[in-house]
């Protein structure tokens, strides 16, 4: 119980991480997308695009840390 526990907080945790990160990330490439053609770009498209990445990132942080510590106590 305790290694799903801790690999949902590490889900949790490298979701927020990576959406931020990646709304960060595609805010300066929207405002430099935006400079070169002289336009002002919708920033809420940042949001639409981050959160699948979030998502992701969790999932895969909550399955590579599941079966990390499954693995520490199961050598083969």
């Amino acid at each position: 119980m305790g290694r799903i526990v801790v690999s949902a907080g590490i889900g949790l945790v490298s979701g927020i991480v990576s959406f931020f990160l990646s709304v960060a990330f595609l805010c300066f490439v929207l405002l430099a997308a935006g400079a070169v053609s002289h336009i002002r770009p919708d920033m809420t498209l940042t949001y639409k695009a981050a959160a699948p990445v979030a998502v992701l990132a969790a999932i895969a942080g909550f399955t590579i840390s599941l079966v990390r510590g499954f693995r520490r106590f199961h050598p083969r």
